[in-house]
């Protein structure tokens, strides 16, 4: 009885740190990723066009934050919903633009809980700056999203394309995901050999002293 109070008061203990530290990944990701536009903007200035849909693509996001704070619920999902479509025709557009207008239109939606939506702009984000440091910090955001909406096959599949970016410092944390995904469908074995590929190989990294624990609990009940 001791030992099934423990485990579940560490199982209590790794969902709430996940869950919280997703939150605050999340929230850097904007962050991050506006320096490194910001800085894609400035080193392809030359292009036809680009400045003016950068500039129109932050004039949208200026005019639905402005006084944001005193709004009402409903008037800030009218913004919101206003900025959806005047992002709209940026979305399709190729380079720094299109990256910045769906990872603006990706985080609006998220905000407004529409995951799997949010999921297929970051992804397209992604897609349009795949050699830029935008394209794993997006395909995290929507592997997340994919979580947040259920669907735990495209969680799977978006989670294995952030780790094929060797080099992305987020790698453990995408790796524990991965593997919490893979729990998560039941699939133990899978999952297993996840967190301990992620232990064996960042043992000092805090994800993979998460991944030590799971691999406890997960040994345990296979016993």
């Amino acid at each position: 009885m001791e030992n099934q109070v423990n485990k579940s008061t560490l199982n209590d203990k790794i969902a709430e740190f996940v869950s919280s530290s997703r939150n605050i990944f999340i929230g850097l990701l904007a962050v991050v990723a506006a320096v490194v536009i910001v800085y894609g903007a400035i080193v392809i200035v030359s292009l036809n066009g680009t400045v003016k849909a950068l500039a129109d693509i932050d004039s949208i996001s200026y005019t639905m934050t402005k006084d944001s704070a005193a709004l009402t619920d409903a008037e800030l999902d009218a913004k919101k919903d206003s900025a959806l479509v005047s992002l709209a025709k940026y979305t399709e557009k190729r380079g720094v633009a299109g990256v910045r207008a769906n990872m603006l239109t990706a985080e609006i939606q998220f905000s407004k809980k529409d995951n799997e939506a949010a999921a297929k702009s970051w992804i397209a984000a992604a897609e349009k700056g795949k050699k830029v440091y935008t394209a794993p910090l997006s395909y995290f955001n929507a592997a997340v999203a994919y979580e947040n909406a259920g669907n735990l096959n495209a969680a799977e599949e978006t989670y294995k394309k952030v780790l094929s970016y060797k080099d992305f410092d987020q790698i453990a944390h995408a790796k524990f995901s991965l593997a919490r995904v893979l729990e998560a469908k039941g699939d133990v074995d899978a999952a297993l050999t996840v967190y301990n590929e992620l232990f064996e190989n960042s043992e000092n990294d805090s994800w993979a002293k998460l991944a030590k624990s799971r691999i406890i609990v997960l040994s345990a009940d296979k016993e």
